[in-house]
């Protein structure tokens, strides 16, 4: 019988086999697939290790990431800008500002998996296992469709701009998703709101200097 480590690495290659159908490749607790929209990123989340009367406990889930191919674009120019190397599209992650809304608690909470008291060899318990087995391919799919929705034509975007109160940190990926469609009113305003939002903060600039060097007039 395996135990909690051993079973956490056969359900992750059991998520990754789920994940194929979908468009998603990787190794090890990371799979991405690149799309003409950007890339959507699905990863296994840092594992939690909590005892408990002595016994060992693993806490870990699924995250995703979706980014689209402007902001990647804008990041990869800020990079150079500081002379660093820029990150290849299916390694890109960021803004990391919506990517898991609207999933519900039953597919964001971790799943856990104890040892065994039972037994001696301290294996993995199987109805832990178990029940993530059957949460698998549920979440899977939720995590799948939702990354690969926000890389469809401007659907990050438009999440963004239904957000009442954006910070200058959603106003700034604002800024650089509107800039796609050129110059007009709405790139205009969302200028002026990243202006006036922090004006400590080097985003304004940022964008301003790299929008003007891709010749779109602000």
């Amino acid at each position: 019988m395996d135990g909690p480590d051993s079973a956490l690495r056969r359900l992750t290659r059991e998520a990754g086999k789920l994940l194929r159908p979908y468009g998603f490749h990787g190794t090890e607790a990371s799979w991405t697939q690149v799309t003409g929209g950007g890339v959507a990123s699905i990863r296994r989340t840092r594992v939690q290790r909590t005892w408990t009367d002595g016994q060992q406990a693993l806490g870990f889930g699924l995250e995703l990431s979706a980014t689209p191919t402007a902001w990647w674009e804008y990041r990869a120019w800020c990079d150079a800008e500081r002379d660093l190397s820029p990150t290849a599209l299916d390694r890109a992650t960021g803004p990391g500002l919506i990517d898991s809304h609207g999933l519900s608690a039953d597919l964001t909470e971790l799943w856990s998996l104890r040892v065994d008291p039972a037994h001696r060899e301290r294996p993995a318990l199987q109805s832990d296992v178990d029940a993530v087995r059957a949460d698998l391919p549920v979440r899977v799919h939720a995590y799948a469709r939702r990354a690969l929705r926000l890389l469809e034509p401007d659907a990050y975007l438009d999440e963004l701009l239904a957000q009442a109160n954006p910070s200058p940190a959603v106003l700034e990926a604002i800024v650089v998703l509107l800039a796609e469609h050129g110059p007009g009113p709405r790139l205009d305003h969302a200028l002026t709101l990243l202006s006036v939002a922090d004006p400590d903060e080097p985003g304004a600039d940022n964008v301003i200097a790299y929008l003007r060097g891709r010749a779109v007039a602000v």
